[in-house]
């Protein structure tokens, strides 16, 4: 998803159900939670230690531009042949190397130093292996305990807290109200959580179910480097600086717009439609997909779709850089439909008494793929060449 970041394709491993449709009175306005979760650092600092992790083995750096992983290292260098470490590698093997589904694993359980189940698991995968997932938690949980995670983190709270405190300032306070309002459907919560202790820019959603409904979930790395400081002083934490406005744009209107459309598409019924169309994947367009972790026909649809998604929210924000983000999806990042599907997408907008939710219109979006084909496709991508030469 590679927007002056590198942006890794979203799972979002969780089970459909029918949505909360938002009425006309909904005068609950929610905000972005913003926070930092102890198990999920406890993961990347188990990552950082390991020299056989994706995303450190070939990354020549003492990351001394990213402070709390410059620290975690060197505080828990002599646990680097802890069981967890090893641990962790094979669910990563196992699982995905970005990390995406053990994140979204993790996130039913209370947070370290607990390790009890909080949400009803609800993912497919993690729902057929709801003991490997036990087994891990209690890795964890031990390696909080051995190595002392939880005074690490006490101890370096002031970064912590500061980087809470930057993210914060970077989010509209109207961002959840309007997605709601776009997508027809409400959900219990939105949270981002922050993971300091990250190699580079990289960002995953997830979500959870509770009682009161769905809780919708961004994990987001550093916008920036900051320099270590031996006296650990610092004004900024690395969520802010320059291009921090367009960061946090891709990431949080991006991020949050998955929920709303991957788990949905994901049903056995949309994945057939989808794959009526599947030879519109021609080799150059997998190429250009591939690069970005998109390498099969229904990764580039629920991308189109929520892209799509994502350009329409931030015109209804007001986002100034509008033409520009639109643009680089298209001419960047090769999602070649967009065009027809903005235009397609107006006739959703004004017809809301029909369609109360985007995800009532997403069979009209993927009945459009079916008018297309791989000529058209190919000349797209021939176009596309030559303007960006």
């Amino acid at each position: 998803m590679n927007r002056l970041i590198f942006l890794f394709s979203i799972l979002i491993l969780v089970s459909c159900k029918e949505p909360r449709k938002s009425s006309s009175n909904s005068a609950q306005e929610k905000r972005v939670e913003v926070s930092v979760n102890q198990t999920i650092e406890t993961f990347m600092i188990l990552r950082s230690i390991s020299q056989d992790d994706p995303l450190f083995q070939y990354r020549d750096s003492n990351y001394k531009g990213k402070p709390i992983m410059y620290e975690a290292r060197e505080f828990f260098a002599e646990y680097k042949n802890h069981p967890a470490v090893l641990e962790t590698q094979n669910m990563l093997n196992a699982t995905s190397s970005t990390g995406d589904m053990i994140l979204q694993g993790l996130l039913y359980f209370e947070e370290l130093p607990s390790n009890s189940l909080k949400h009803e698991i609800s993912s497919e995968y993690w729902d057929k292996r709801k003991d490997t997932l036990m087994v891990y938690i209690n890795t964890l949980q031990n390696f909080y305990e051995d190595a002392k995670v939880g005074e690490f983190i006490s101890k370096h709270s002031y970064f912590y807290e500061g980087a809470i405190a930057e993210a914060k300032s970077y989010l509209d306070d109207n961002l959840i109200p309007i997605m709601e309002d776009y997508f027809g459907i409400k959900n219990h919560a939105y949270h981002m959580i922050l993971i300091p202790n990250s190699p580079f820019g990289m960002g995953f959603g997830a979500n959870t179910k509770s009682e009161d409904g769905d809780i919708f979930f961004q994990i987001i790395s550093p916008a920036n480097d900051v320099e270590w400081d031996s006296s650990s002083t610092y004004e900024t934490f690395g969520f802010s600086g320059e291009g921090a406005d367009e960061y946090y744009r891709d990431l949080v209107v991006h991020e949050f717009c998955h929920p709303f459309i991957t788990p949905y598409i994901e049903s056995e019924k949309l994945k057939s439609q989808i794959a009526k169309t599947d030879s519109l994947f021609v080799p150059k367009l997998d190429s250009v997909m591939t690069k970005q972790g998109y390498g099969t026909w229904w990764g580039f649809v629920n991308e189109h779709l929520v892209r799509l998604g994502e350009i329409r929210v931030a015109r209804a924000m007001d986002i100034p850089d509008l033409d520009a983000m639109r643009k680089y999806n298209i001419e960047e990042n090769g999602f070649i439909l967009l065009p027809e599907a903005e235009e397609l997408v107006l006739h959703y907008e004004s017809k809301r008494d029909k369609y109360g939710t985007f995800q009532d219109f997403i069979p009209v979006l993927l009945k459009q793929l079916e008018t297309f084909n791989k000529k058209q496709i190919n000349s797209k991508l021939m176009r596309l060449t030559k303007d960006t030469n």
